[in-house]
């Protein structure tokens, strides 16, 4: 086996082990953004429950001001009633004074509504909002479980590279490029042994005949017709 071969499915293993580092921290992912989910999820019904309280709150104060502006009505009306010296006088005022009576009764009746309402809607903010800080607190262990994962995972895989990029020095420019390409587009193993038959390792077409003699030596890396990876045949080892 040549040296660059032998170096080459060096590196191959190496990227093979990275791979395996990088789906382990690929892995924490879906965690995380289960976690998130979840958050969000708590932050948003908090978010929605405030403004539902807030704007609860906006019609009463604006019912509130409503009210006050009808009894001061009202009683200028029982004023005007009370000051009546005729009857017409007095029928027109009385029935300004009943108007303004059902208005404020109505008034005073969806304010009561109102004010139970905002008891209720209270009662549900402050539960989400504790709810929110629980879950907070909850998740934050198994946050910080992931993300010491995650650095240990890092540490691992930084350590995996400068040990590949170690070994990418004794294989030569032109073959690693070709390597490079092909284990980058397929993001799996690129290199392949030929099976005993002369076909691909890989997807076990068969090598034409006018390449198996270049090959035979063990020194020759061609490419698969079939599924482009890089092709050598092994050296068996000679009995003693």
């Amino acid at each position: 086996m040549n040296q660059d071969l032998a170096a080459l499915l060096l590196v191959q293993n190496d990227d093979e082990a990275i791979r395996a580092i990088e789906a382990r921290r690929d892995a924490l992912s879906p965690r995380l953004a289960a976690l998130d989910k979840t958050r969000q999820r708590a932050v948003d019904d908090v978010a929605r429950n405030d403004a539902a309280l807030e704007r609860e709150l906006a019609r009463i104060h604006a019912l509130e001001a409503r009210i006050a502006e009808h009894r001061e009505r009202h009683e200028k009306n029982l004023a005007v009633l009370n000051q009546a010296h005729k009857l017409k006088e007095a029928t027109a005022a009385m029935a300004q004074v009943e108007t303004a009576r059902k208005v404020l009764a109505d008034d005073e009746s969806e304010l009561l509504a109102l004010s139970r309402r905002i008891v209720e809607l209270r009662v549900v903010a402050t539960s989400s909002r504790e709810y929110h800080n629980a879950m907070v607190s909850e998740q934050a262990d198994t946050r910080a479980a992931i993300a010491a994962e995650r650095a240990h995972i890092d540490a691992a895989l930084a350590a995996a590279r400068v040990k590949r990029e170690s070994l990418v020095g004794a294989v030569s420019k032109s073959l690693f490029s070709k390597y490079d390409r092909v284990q980058s587009r397929r993001k799996a193993n690129a290199l392949f042994a030929l099976h005993g038959d002369f076909s691909c390792g890989s997807c076990d077409t068969a090598i034409p005949r006018q390449r198996r003699t270049a090959m035979s030596s063990g020194q020759s890396i061609e490419v698969c017709e079939g599924c482009g990876v890089l092709l050598y045949l092994p050296i068996a080892p000679v009995a003693e």
